[in-house]
């Protein structure tokens, strides 16, 4: 996937067909090229690198469950997340098998 793909702001980064990306790997080498292209001040820079994996891999996990399939397919990594949402997500990214 090329980073073009990404679009990069002080409070958001938003992904577009992001559930091409399947591996941790591909995911954590993507975000990281994208960290070395932006400013620092981006939320992509900001953000705990495991955290965004984690949410990327339950919006994956719904699209290849066919639940909310017109919202998972592209992902929002929100700088600021809730306490409820980051939990929610360190449950259902680990069962996201498709590594």
């Amino acid at each position: 996937m090329d980073i073009k793909n990404a679009i990069t702001t002080p409070t958001n980064t938003h992904i577009t067909d992001s559930v091409t990306v399947k591996t941790k790997s591909d995911m954590r080498h993507f975000l990281t090229q994208i960290r070395e292209s932006v400013s620092p001040d981006m939320a992509v820079c900001q953000r705990d690198l495991e955290s965004q994996v984690r949410e990327w891999r339950s919006h994956n996990l719904f699209y290849q469950l066919h639940v909310f399939r017109s919202r998972t397919r592209d992902v929002d990594l929100e700088l600021k997340q809730t306490w409820w949402r980051e939990l929610f997500c360190r449950v259902v990214s680990f069962f996201y098998f498709w590594d």
